[in-house]
């Protein structure tokens, strides 16, 4: 099997598999190394049942065009089905009911998910608010200055809880959203910029976008991520966990220079590989374990980035369990509700209908995050029960779920809080002082498919731009620079 690589990266997941698939078409030697038995990371769709089980992430909106143009290119591979229209009904569970979330300005006036005096306020912040007066601000200070508390600690809390999983009054606006950040920086009203902005695209003639809206596959993300696993063909290996990660010398024909030497485990022997560029896609506290030796520097602040833990949960129950009909895509959980340990529900077969095969409903419920940090620690009788306790007052489940598919996933989302981008901007600078090394992932420009797609497809270019479209000499013999 293929030890000696050009370039190898580390991690099969989204971040990892992209740049490995770009690589391959651009016909560079390429290997990737996947620690599970799978690749795709959090992102897989197993099939049980008749039932399409997302681990992950559970739907993309295609928003960026480095993603919309991977689509087209794997277009024989996947097909993109599109969220139904019940789906853009959304509601936020307030004071043990479920209220649907305003979609207009106008029907903000009698949204009983507000206050009277909060859809005031949220309709004057619309109009005329206060500017970012400068200096980095959390995501709470940004959206009470513009709309109030009420709107801040309901709606746009129980947003980024289903997003990020993480508290409001620590994640930085501009590290998060960077776009909305310049919106709050330039616009008085949001409503007259936002128009702006609209007319402005469409005097530019900007191209409109193939898929609207959210999307899926016939068969789940996961088929996206075999899809671009597909032409790495052998040069990909699972169940190859990385050990140790070494910079060396090598010795070949024309002088000596330099990479990297890789201990990895596969089927209990040790094995060794060896590459000219590495690219790290592993998660960030992944990555800081094994840079330690090699890049001391950006070890230590990859350990200073936080993250919360996740647990999915995708429950089925037989139709005339289900008392409520589960019209729309689901609910989030504001900070606001801390009696109410959910995070937030979807309901999976009215978002994407064959997700479930007929007489049955799919319902997908996560915890954990800042809200209950301590759920990935709790066994899978006491999710189920947990999870049933709640649902049953809210959506009139009766009995146990027909089918459970619990999935856990450990410190899975980075929190960009404030001083994240100063952070990641020394992480770079970090790395860059080391010839060869790349990173990617979900903690550098976004924890979405399209930032980690985009973030992805632009390093893979890089990559590139600075290899000789040649096959590389052999290396004859690595020596170790530790």
């Amino acid at each position: 099997m293929k030890t000696n690589y050009d370039i190898l990266i580390i991690g099969g997941g989204v971040s990892g598999l992209t740049v490995g698939w770009h690589l391959k078409k651009a016909g560079l030697d390429v290997g990737v190394l996947e620690a599970g038995p799978d690749v795709g990371g959090c992102t897989q769709t197993p099939s049980r049942s008749g039932f399409l089980l997302e681990k992950g992430p559970f739907n993309v909106m295609v928003r960026d065009p480095a993603f919309e143009e991977l689509l087209d290119q794997l277009a024989d591979d996947v097909s993109v089905v599109s969220a139904s229209k019940s789906a853009r009904d959304r509601f936020i569970y307030r004071n043990g009911s479920l209220l649907k979330v305003p979609s207009s300005p106008i029907s903000l006036l009698t949204a009983p998910v507000l206050s009277l005096r909060g859809r005031l306020r949220l309709v004057r912040g619309l109009f005329v608010s206060s500017r970012a007066s400068g200096g980095e601000t959390t995501i709470r200070q940004a959206a009470t200055r513009r709309f109030g508390e009420e709107v801040a600690d309901t709606l746009v809390s129980a947003l980024i809880s289903g997003v990020l999983g993480g508290d409001t009054r620590r994640l930085s606006l501009d590290a998060c959203f960077p776009s909305v950040a310049k919106t709050d920086r330039e616009a008085r009203s949001m409503i007259g910029y936002g128009l702006s902005q609209v007319f402005a695209k469409k005097k530019k003639g900007r191209k409109p976008r193939k898929w609207r809206g959210l999307v899926s596959f016939e068969s789940g993300l996961g088929s996206l991520m075999d899809a671009l696993a597909k032409p790495l063909g052998g040069n990909l290996q699972v169940d190859a966990p990385v050990d140790a990660v070494r910079k060396v010398e090598k010795r070949e024909r024309g002088g000596v220079g330099s990479g990297f030497e890789i201990e990895y485990t596969q089927r209990g022997k040790r094995k060794q590989a060896t590459c000219s560029r590495l690219v790290m896609a592993t998660p960030h506290h992944v990555s800081a374990e094994l840079l330690s030796e090699c890049a001391p520097n950006a070890s230590n602040i990859l350990r200073s980035i936080d993250a919360v833990s996740l647990v999915v949960m995708n429950l089925a129950y037989k139709r005339e369990q289900v008392a409520h009909p589960l019209n729309g895509f689901g609910f989030l959980v504001p900070q606001n509700e801390p009696d109410f340990p959910l995070m937030g529900v979807l309901w999976s077969d009215s978002i994407f209908p064959h997700h479930a095969p007929s007489g049955y409903r799919l319902i997908r419920v996560f915890c954990g995050g800042t809200r209950d940090p301590k759920a990935i620690e709790r066994s899978d009788d006491e999710l189920i029960d947990l999870a049933g306790t709640h649902l049953s007052q809210v959506l009139g489940i009766e009995g146990k779920p027909h089918l459970a598919d619990i999935c856990r996933h450990r410190s899975a989302i980075p929190q960009y809080h404030l001083g994240h981008r100063e952070r990641t901007d020394r992480l770079l600078s970090a790395i860059g002082a080391i010839e060869g090394l790349d990173l990617v992932g979900n903690y550098l420009e976004g924890v979405s498919l399209n930032d980690c797609v985009r973030l992805a497809t632009k390093v893979a270019g890089e990559i590139v731009q600075s290899t000789p479209h040649s096959e590389s000499e052999p290396i004859d013999e690595a020596i170790s620079c530790s």
